[in-house]
């Protein structure tokens, strides 16, 4: 076979494929647009921005989360040192001690420690009562809480929570619907579910810290979703400000890498990824995980490289780039595709014939 004929015979290879390329263009973008949106779309979160505009606001706690969950070095560290430089003064820590109350993390540490012995479950009973003998407005659930603590001190994880539920009904993060919960229970005697939904909040308490923890808990209304909120904080990373950008829906997140690449895209992406579940994802979907697993064997590169071809795939693929893509193929398809050549007699011979001929 001469090379005028091998020539022909990759036209005819490359045509078709080049104009099948074009068509699938547009079906792979039409099918984007069906089974989408997808997280990776989105553009990311600017916790850095944020984290400077609260720290010039003197917002040190939300300044300290946004730049943890950013990965802001320089910010971190700056907000690090003010939240640090409140310090542990003593008259904020007695002032917990003796009140129950706390304005920053010294006095709500101090106030959650009384609370974790009896101390400060006969502090609250104490003041409590002299309330009520004085005709003053008493709170049912401090009394219920103060009570359980008594009856359920020898259990850490429910000290924990018993003192988390007390602090955040004093700032005033405990919900309603929380607190209705918690009050029931106390009036029924039921000592095992309570001691369970004091146990989940001490489990939060202990990933997020006190002061972290109290804000957690307005995330929870009732028993099973204190449940949750548990198994949430102590799954993923920087929870509060995914509760804090997507709401209590985020809880119900179970992907930790869904959740992980949701939060980098802020309050879009957790909605959608709490909306969709894993379908949220297209570096999920079996062809990019083969071209992935077909480059790299490591697990953690696999995921990287199917996350970043969805990303360049969903920035790439607008529109008007797919249709200019599958015009340039088809239209390439079409003049490659090998046109009949003149026989010597004039007669026009197709590629068939001038294969036999070139045999010849």
């Amino acid at each position: 076979m001469g090379v005028f004929a091998w020539w022909r015979l990759l036209r005819l290879v490359l045509a078709p494929l080049l104009m099948l390329l074009g068509l699938a263009a547009v079906a792979g973008k039409a099918w984007l647009e069906v089974s989408g949106p997808f997280v990776e779309a989105l553009e990311p979160y600017p916790f850095c921005d944020e984290a400077a505009t609260a720290l010039a606001e003197d917002r040190v706690a939300d300044a300290l989360e946004l730049a943890e969950a950013g990965a802001c070095g320089a910010l971190e560290a700056q907000a690090r040192a003010r939240w640090d430089g409140l310090g542990a003064n003593l008259e904020r820590c007695w002032d917990g001690v003796w009140t129950g109350r706390g304005e920053d993390a010294a006095g709500v540490g101090c106030a959650v420690a009384s609370d974790l012995v009896v101390f400060g479950d006969v502090r609250d009973l104490t003041r409590q009562a002299l309330a009520w003998g004085q005709g003053d407005e008493t709170d049912p659930l401090l009394i219920g809480l103060s009570a359980a603590g008594i009856a359920l001190t020898f259990a850490p994880h429910v000290g924990a929570g018993n003192a988390l539920l007390k602090v955040a009904r004093r700032a005033g993060s405990l919900t309603s619907g929380m607190a209705r919960s918690v009050n029931t229970l106390v009036r029924q005697r039921a000592w095992r579910p309570l001691a369970a939904l004091l146990t989940d909040a001490g489990r939060v308490s202990a990933k997020l810290g006190t002061t972290r923890a109290t804000r957690a808990l307005a995330y929870a209304d009732t028993p099973a979703e204190m449940a949750t909120l548990a198994r949430f904080v102590e799954r993923v990373p920087h929870p509060l400000m995914g509760l804090r950008l997507g709401g209590k829906r985020v809880a119900s997140i179970a992907d930790d890498a869904l959740y992980r690449v949701s939060l980098a895209r802020g309050p879009a992406g957790l909605q959608l990824a709490a909306e969709r579940g894993s379908r949220a994802l297209l570096s999920r979907q079996p062809l990019l995980i083969w071209v992935a697993k077909s480059v790299h064997k490591h697990p953690e590169a696999m995921t990287a490289l199917a996350l970043a071809l969805a990303t360049w795939v969903l920035r790439w693929a607008t529109w008007p780039w797919v249709l200019a893509l599958s015009a340039v193929a088809v239209a390439t398809g079409l003049a490659a595709w090998p046109r009949p050549r003149p026989a010597p007699g004039g007669r026009r011979v197709g590629p068939g014939r001038a294969a036999n001929a070139s045999k010849a």
